[in-house]
Parts: structure tokens; C-alpha cells; sequence
């Protein structure tokens, strides 16, 4: 038996149709359709505000940004970093705000940071790799007792005044102690 396939509006559609009816109670109508109450209401209200239109799938982004950079600001930033091309986000606001002081806020350094990158004004840096001692290998063990490893822990004196250099000795794969 293949499977029944139907599509988000299609069902939506349904519902509305189901709830013309009459047959049920919208609360059952909900329940049968798999829908929150608040789901079923919010279809309706959309379906005899807007049509079949409404029951469509809407955008989650917000409508507007309070703290958004506006875009006079931004192509400021980006044309005094063209400018200065080895200055950080923090030297160009230093550099800005003297200039312009009658713009009373202006955005955090990480934001401007964020919108250089956006920009693509900043370069990539290579990672450097750490020096490694070409005569040292790799530790990598399979089983346990394939490695063995000493590690000294400092010294400490003890209640009578004797110093105790204490030496471990664990397994490398296990990190079982294996005596002190």
C-alpha cells in the first residue's frame, strides 16, 4: 500500500472546509488534524481575514532590528577601513568619533568587526602550527600497557619536615595508576 502524501496547505485547506461543516467542535478538529487549539484558531482567523492566501507558511525573521548599524554608518566604516586597510574595528571608531561627533552612539566594536568580516574587509590568517620537536613521537596507543608513562608531581614537605618527590607511573591508554 503506498503511502499517503499530502501537502501542509492542502491539509489546511481541509481543516477550514472540515470546520464548515460543522460536524465537529473545533477543540475535536484540532485534536484530529494533530494541532494545537491555538494552531486551529490562528488558521481560521488568517483563513476569513485573507482567503486561502492566508493559511500559507510565513517568514520567522523578525520585521525590523533595533540595533541594526544603519547604512550610511556601515558604508562609513567600510570606506574609512578601505582607507586604512591594516586598521582594526576599534582604531576606525576611535578615528570616526572625533570626526563626527554628532552622531551620539556609535556600534560595539564586535559589531563593526562583524560587518568588516561581512564586508570581506578582513583578511584570513594563517594558523600557525606549534613548533613540534622533530625527534619527539607522537603518542598514540591501541591497548592498554602498550605505553607507560612517569610523570613527576612536584615536591612538598611532609609533617616531619622531609621532602617528597613523588614520581606516577600510569598506563598511557587506560590512565590507570599504576603506582606511585
Amino acid at each position: 500500500m503506498p503511502w499517503l502524501e499530502t501537502a501542509p496547505m492542502d491539509e489546511r485547506l481541509q481543516f477550514i472546509a472540515d470546520h464548515q461543516r460543522g460536524h465537529y467542535a473545533t477543540t475535536e478538529l484540532c485534536e484530529r488534524y494533530g494541532v494545537s487549539r491555538k494552531t486551529g484558531y490562528k488558521w481560521l482567523t488568517r483563513y476569513y481575514a485573507e482567503g486561502p492566501l492566508g493559511l500559507r507558511e510565513r517568514s520567522h525573521a523578525p520585521h525590523h532590528c533595533p540595533h541594526r548599524i544603519d547604512t550610511a554608518l556601515a558604508a562609513l566604516l567600510s570606506a574609512t577601513r578601505r582607507a586604512h586597510p591594516t586598521w582594526g574595528p576599534e582604531k576606525l571608531l576611535q578615528y570616526l568619533a572625533p570626526r563626527h561627533p554628532e552622531r551620539k552612539s556609535w556600534p560595539a566594536v564586535s559589531t563593526v568587526a562583524d560587518l568588516l568580516t561581512r564586508e570581506g574587509l578582513v583578511r584570513s590568517r594563517r594558523r600557525r602550527r606549534r613548533p613540534v620537536d622533530p625527534g619527539v613521537v607522537p603518542i598514540h596507543t591501541t591497548h592498554p600497557n602498550d605505553l607507560w608513562t612517569t610523570d613527576f608531581k612536584g615536591h612538598f614537605k611532609t609533617r616531619d619536615g622531609v621532602y617528597c618527590y613523588p614520581l606516577t607511573i600510569a598506563d598511557q591508554h587506560t590512565c590507570y595508576l599504576i603506582g606511585i
